[in-house]
């Protein structure tokens, strides 16, 4: 439940800015709308450059930083169909992004990828509520690279400050529409995740809960999520791609808890969880026990943290044995103005969601965006780190950073310009791996539905 409340609620539909799976304008119209039915949302062509197509993968070659193809332009388009469907006792929507993308030097590496949402909400009774949400993608690293982030999603989705805080467990959404267009089940999004499954991967999530409100202040909540990934071979790549170091992966997680509202902006909690944890070289369980505060500080913005503690019991371990005990814990911070919204957030815990590994896993994520109202013109970033430790086979830490800027020309087409630093290495089993790039890209976006920011 812990990574229900964690990582399920800061989904904000992801994670998420522009990605050559899904833009900004694509993200903020189906968000932001409520029409019913089948709609285009938009169609996006770009290019830019990058100064490698894409890594080798840890595991894949034998020496450091060898395999890894050289600096080339690229391009491509994407398309975005949603369909949503809002009633007073429930919420459907889903959306689906198609992406061929293409490299100038490279074009054999020429795919296509694509990227599914969806999220259902319903009020059973008075009390009880039910949420499911999932997510796949089938993307190359080239379009994983600007593939958006949950937080960052999250600071441009035009939110009312309360729903804001409630999509990090602060508080209660505003309606039904609010959370729906806030959470979601959480994507792929690690900047090591090149290291471990090479250059195209396939990744799904989903998460299932139940609320009950027992008065306005006491809430129940029971839940579980599943989570995995794999990497896809090609026949053109069969052979290299034999040795990378994790060929699939799965994380399950289920728990229980409950949310006390000690005022109208002060909250605690206790939640427990358990974690099944499959991968290529480990398998395992993993207990944990958290409590947590959050409050909201003002009209602009909140903090929430959480701590406590985790047992695991590793069933099969290929090397060393893992750390079995972790104190666990983290914090998130937001705030917004009409012109500015910052989001942070801090997560220490004992496995990964997909199932990489167990250890030490922490995450450090942060998005700003800045837009002033009535103006075309908005200013975004994002800055998200991953290290995994005390597994007893592979040691990770990766770390992106991305800034751009996008304007509305007019209230059906866009532009925006992005500049994207991805920076991992990885030591598994005494072989030291490492990769960096740097790439920009502009991107020219269409939307039939009337673009609001």
């Amino acid at each position: 439940m812990r990574r229900i409340l964690i990582h399920g609620a800061i989904a904000a539909g992801l994670i998420v800015p522009l990605g050559y799976g899904q833009s900004l304008f694509d993200q903020a119209s189906f968000r932001t709308m409520s029409l019913g039915g089948i709609h285009l949302y938009g169609v996006s062509v770009f290019s830019g450059y990058s100064t490698s197509a894409y890594p080798g993968g840890l595991g894949q070659f034998p020496a450091t930083n060898a395999g890894q193809l050289g600096s080339t332009v690229n391009y491509g388009g994407t398309a975005t169909l949603g369909w949503q469907r809002h009633r007073d006792r429930s919420d459907f929507a889903v959306m689906y992004s198609g992406t061929y993308a293409g490299m100038s030097r490279y074009t054999d590496t020429n795919a296509f990828s694509q990227y599914l949402t969806l999220s259902v909400r319903r009020m059973l009774t008075p009390r009880w509520s039910l949420n499911f949400s999932a997510t796949g993608s089938d993307l190359t690293t080239a379009q994983f690279l600007y593939q958006p982030s949950s937080v960052g999603l999250a600071s441009q989705a035009s939110a009312k400050f309360d729903d804001l805080a409630a999509a990090f467990s602060v508080g209660q959404f505003s309606s039904g529409q609010a959370a729906s267009a806030l959470t979601t089940a959480p994507a792929l999004e690690s900047p090591a995740r090149s290291l471990l499954l090479g250059d195209r991967i396939l990744s799904y999530s989903g998460r299932v809960s139940a609320v009950y409100s027992h008065s306005s202040r006491l809430f129940f909540h029971f839940g579980s999520f599943t989570a995995a990934g794999r990497r896809l071979v090609g026949e053109k790549n069969r052979e290299v791609n034999q040795n990378y170091v994790m060929p699939r992966t799965m994380g399950f997680d289920a728990g229980m808890g409950f949310t006390y509202q000690l005022s109208p902006r002060t909250q605690v909690g206790v939640d427990l969880s358990g974690d099944r944890i499959i991968n290529h070289y480990q398998k395992g369980y993993v207990t944990n026990a958290v409590a947590s505060l959050g409050r909201k500080m003002g009209m602009r913005w909140f903090l929430r943290g959480y701590g406590g503690g985790s047992m695991s019991h590793p069933t099969s371990i290929a090397y060393a044995r893992p750390r079995t005990r972790n104190i666990i814990g983290g914090g998130s911070i937001g705030f917004q103005t009409h012109q500015h919204t910052l989001i942070g957030y801090y997560s220490r815990s004992s496995s990964d969601t997909y199932g990489f590994a167990i250890g030490t896993v922490s995450a450090l994520n942060a998005a700003w965006s800045w837009h002033l109202p009535g103006r075309s013109w908005s200013v975004f970033s994002s800055f998200g780190q991953q290290l995994v430790r005390n597994t007893g086979y592979i040691s990770l830490s990766g770390w992106e950073a991305s800034g751009g800027v996008a304007q509305n020309l007019n209230s059906h087409l866009g532009i925006s310009a992005q500049y994207v630093y991805l920076s991992n290495s990885g030591t598994y089993l005494g072989n030291i791996r490492t990769f960096s790039l740097h790439s920009v890209r502009v991107s020219m976006h269409w939307s039939p539905v009337e673009m609001k920011r």
